[in-house]
């Protein structure tokens, strides 16, 4: 199997789980990875005191999660 096969057609971000999956395979959601580094993205939005912007770090979490589904939804399209 090549990789093409597995992630189908496109692939979606899932903001509740963090997770990147193929909603095209035959059970409606094949994972297909997580996107982690929590421990550091929370760090970029602390405070000097110490205080972190939970709704800041968990945005760009978001950001960074849709950013990856997009890289591979083009490089899918481009080799289509």
């Amino acid at each position: 199997m090549k990789v093409e096969q597995f992630l189908g057609k496109e692939v979606k971000y899932d903001r509740l789980g963090q997770t990147i999956y193929n909603p095209h395979s035959p059970s409606g959601y094949q994972m297909i990875c997580d996107v982690r580094g929590w421990g550091a993205i929370q760090n970029l939005f602390a405070s000097t005191k110490g205080a972190i912007d939970m709704d800041a770090a968990g945005k760009f979490q978001d950001e960074m999660g849709e950013w990856i589904a997009d890289a591979i939804n083009k490089k899918i399209n481009k080799q289509s």
